[in-house]
């Protein structure tokens, strides 16, 4: 028989060959054990199936009738123990019945935690394999990714891959049982057994040539879920400047074609599945139909066979129905676990060569009292079509330590890409970046960021006290040492006015905050970190000039041996500023020096 079925497609079989063996890498020695337990809930389906048989003859067949096959082995092994009266071996059957009722049940609960075990561990396993990767791929390899396709990954086709798992615990449990069915049906008639395994290979080969047009259907949503994510950014990023041009009509307009599109191949699919369960049904009924006629009439079968060959349709129907729908929606789904190895690929590929050597106890760090140079350094990177483009480049500059430095440019002139250089964001294509005689490479880079704070624009609050998001990652530092960094950076009031303090819990990302409060309680972080080199990445643009001027002088005042860049389009920065650094056109070069040794 398996001569006749035909091969998945080629695409199919390789994300379902992946599917599976990343499904056995992950259960190990467990999946042993869960495939016994399908094994036998679906042995232990199929006898209750075959016990029926002796109840009915017992009931109603003619005693000549019922002295062969299970139902006469059963019956003699009655009469050798003295059960020789019908209400006798029917109470008999009926207790084991009962048995076989609890043990079943006992069983089913026992796969059904496995099988939800082993789907959502593997579901959770990917999200977090996934997170892992990209959580220590370098932020170079990062930028080349579009945000909505990450994003994408990470949600859409993570929750496509669950719903993959689900059709696939669904379609191995409904396998084993309708295997069960066939052989119970063997055990009843071989022949009647053999007609129903030829309907459902005739079935099993409609179905997988159906997969072909289901894979494609998965694909074509991958694409259309994409789009969908990249409008979703899109349309948080542009709610703002939507509302202020009063476009919010347009706006939606674009989200509403993406999703229209989504809910054509939605339809499509249901379509389908609609038009394969009608035909299973339709042949389910004839099997049936076909069973009485041809069991009664030319196979010569009891009443009691009859009624038990019955049950079996009858249940092997729905079970055929719920395998071969489950085939589509593996095939529909896989892609979506394909589209993650894909851009797991993609990062690991981009990521080769990067590995950067674990910071031990003991090793080398930057110079606290060095002179940063910057010697003809420049910053590389490939976009989305593999072409290499220069983002900045630098002539030789030397900061030496106390110096405020102020960066300042146009726009899109490459000034954050010189400061992600600085803190070790990138490594240099060319040239290099030192302080005193430690260079920044990728055997060293941990040791250099180790001595490098840094805070960005856009404020990063999570879910968590105040105390918690200022001790972020894994900062040790007492109260004290807290409500310092947070006079330094003009934040005291704030969590003063807090009800619980540094306790209080900040939630969806300090929603309730302003967008200078969110920035003045990292810039606190920033000083909490114990480096000496501060990097503000345009990190007070929400703050009113006032209030920056004061932070600012406080920086300068107290800055030490620290040194201080600035990425601002402020006025207070370059009043503050010992030196400037003028970004123009992705070239960088000192244009006011007060302090260089």
């Amino acid at each position: 028989m398996s001569s006749d079925v035909p091969e998945l497609p080629a695409s199919t079989q390789s994300g379902a060959r992946d599917l599976f063996a990343a499904i056995l890498a992950y259960a190990g020695p467990r999946m042993g054990g869960t495939l016994f337990i399908i094994a036998l809930a679906a042995v232990l389906e199929g006898v209750g199936l075959v016990l029926l048989l002796p109840v009915a003859e017992t009931l109603f067949a003619q005693e000549e009738a019922v002295r062969s096959g299970v139902t006469g082995q059963l019956l003699n092994w009655f009469d050798s123990v003295g059960i020789d009266t019908v209400i006798g071996q029917l109470s008999v059957m009926g207790l084991g019945f009962i048995l076989l009722v609890v043990l079943r049940a006992i069983v089913l609960m026992k796969r059904d935690i496995m099988m939800t075990s082993l789907s959502q561990g593997f579901v959770d396993h990917t999200r977090l394999q996934f997170f892992t990767l990209l959580a220590h791929t370098d932020w170079p390899v990062i930028k080349r990714f579009r945000k909505s396709q990450l994003l994408n990954t990470m949600t859409t086709n993570i929750g496509r891959l669950a719903m993959t798992m689900q059709a696939l615990s669904k379609g191995v449990v409904t396998l084993a049982m309708g295997m069960a069915y066939l052989a119970a049906a063997f055990v009843v008639s071989a022949v009647l057994g053999l007609a129903l395994l030829g309907l459902v290979a005739i079935g099993l080969i409609a179905a997988i040539i159906w997969t072909s047009r289901s894979h494609r259907l998965g694909k074509q949503l991958n694409y259309a879920n994409r789009g969908v994510m990249h409008e979703t950014t899109l349309f948080l990023d542009g709610m703002k400047a939507a509302k202020a041009a009063r476009a919010e009509d347009e706006l939606s307009g674009r989200f509403a074609e993406r999703i229209a599109e989504t809910r054509a191949l939605a339809i499509q699919f249901v379509t389908q599945q609609g038009r394969l369960r009608n035909a299973v049904q339709l042949v389910g009924a004839i099997a049936a139909l076909l069973v009485l006629l041809v069991g009664y009439g030319l196979v010569g079968l009891t009443g009691g066979e009859l009624l038990v060959m019955a049950a079996i349709v009858l249940r092997l129907s729905p079970n055929l129905i719920a395998t071969f729908g489950g085939l589509q929606s593996i095939a529909h789904a896989l892609p979506a676990f394909e589209a993650i190895r894909e851009t797991e690929a993609a990062l690991k590929t981009a990521q080769e060569g990067r590995s950067d050597k674990p910071l031990m106890p003991g090793d080398p760090l930057p110079p606290a009292d060095g002179v940063l140079e910057i010697d003809h350094a420049c910053v590389d990177v490939v976009n989305e079509t593999g072409q290499t483009v220069r983002l900045v480049a630098a002539e030789p500059i030397r900061i030496a330590p106390g110096t405020l430095v102020h960066v300042g440019g146009a726009s899109g002139a490459g000034k954050s890409s010189l400061v992600e250089l600085i803190a070790g964001l990138h490594l240099p294509a060319e040239g290099t970046v030192k302080r005193g005689d430690f260079a920044l490479e990728s055997g060293h880079r941990r040791a250099w960021q180790s001595q490098v704070s840094f805070a960005p624009q856009e404020p990063f609050i999570f879910d968590g006290s105040v105390r918690e998001n200022l001790l972020w990652p894994n900062l040790a530092a007492d109260d004290p040492a807290l409500w310092d960094a947070l006079e330094h950076a003009e934040a005291t009031d704030i969590v003063r006015g807090l009800p619980g303090g540094l306790g209080e819990e900040l939630l969806d990302g300090g929603a309730r905050l302003s967008g200078g409060e969110r920035q003045r309680l990292c810039l606190a972080r920033a000083l909490v970190r114990p480096a000496s080199l501060l990097i503000l990445d345009e990190a007070t643009s929400a703050m009113d000039p006032d209030l920056e001027r004061r932070i600012i002088g406080r920086l300068r005042q107290d800055i030490g041996q620290r040194v201080i860049l600035m990425v601002s389009h402020s006025l207070n920065a370059v009043g503050f500023a010992d030196m400037r650094i003028d970004v123009s056109a992705g070239k960088a070069r000192i244009i006011d020096a007060d302090m260089q040794d």
